[in-house]
């Protein structure tokens, strides 16, 4: 499993399809494609703005946010 730095974001590498919906919808850049593993990673943990459109559009649920979570802004 791939986690962010502050844990709020977190994909399940093994269910994962490689699909990169997550990183199409992503409107900020958070998630990316890895090269080598053609398997989002979570780049830039700290810009992600809870919008839960990755997680909404996973069509494996792959990714998770925690709900205990607000967007700051």
């Amino acid at each position: 499993m791939s986690d962010a730095a502050d844990g709020k974001l977190s994909i399940d590498l093994e269910t994962c399809t490689g699909c990169s919906l997550c990183v199409l919808v992503c409107p900020v850049d958070v998630i990316r494609m890895d090269a080598a593993s053609a398997k989002p990673v979570i780049a830039y943990p700290r810009d992600c703005q809870v919008c839960y459109l990755c997680e909404d559009d996973c069509p494996t649920n792959s990714i998770s946010l925690s709900h205990d979570i607000g967007n700051s802004r």
